[in-house]
């Protein structure tokens, strides 16, 4: 794991500021980072089954301790360029709107404190799915919320996706 440029995790948090308990990655060379409270684990990357039916952004789905995981091109939304997954990258596994879904991502860097929202640049959140973007002393850092990322008909799609495959199970 890299260091992260955040307030380390440990630190004394007052809670009346309502700071943002996070889980800082890179993607592409760039830095995002996701509310740890959306993550479930880190794994590291493998080879998902295609999910006949789903959007683009789906990459396939994997088998994570049981349950059915969705992976997610991260990189496609985020950084503008398909994923082709290596075995050096990680799957970060977050909720996504009752989704267990699985973001590609090349590090993960570890846990730290956003600043409140209000320390957010206004300008930040261009796309749906940012819920800020953080200056920090060596760069900047986008705040990502799962609950957004997928768009409402990649969300239909994905949801008839998985339900046409577990029909082809039974």
């Amino acid at each position: 794991m890299n260091s992260s440029a955040f307030a380390p995790e440990a630190a004394a948090v007052d809670v009346s500021q309502a700071r943002l308990q996070v889980l800082e990655f890179i993607c592409w060379g760039q830095r995002f980072a996701v509310p740890l409270a959306s993550v479930r684990r880190a794994v590291l990357s493998a080879r998902p089954v295609p999910l006949p039916g789903a959007s683009d952004i789906v990459l396939g789905v994997l088998d994570v301790g049981g349950e059915t995981v969705t992976v997610l091109d991260f990189a496609r939304r985020a950084c503008g360029g398909p994923t082709v997954i290596t075995p050096s990258q990680q799957f970060l596994i977050v909720e996504s709107n009752g989704f267990p879904c699985a973001l590609v991502v090349d590090s993960i860097v570890g846990p730290g404190i956003a600043p409140p929202a209000a320390a957010w640049p206004a300008e930040a959140g261009q796309a749906r799915f940012v819920d800020g973007a953080l200056h920090l002393e060596d760069g900047l850092c986008l705040i990502v919320e799962p609950a957004r990322f997928l768009f409402d008909h990649e969300r239909e799609q994905l949801t008839q996706a998985l339900a046409g495959a577990a029909g082809d199970r039974h």
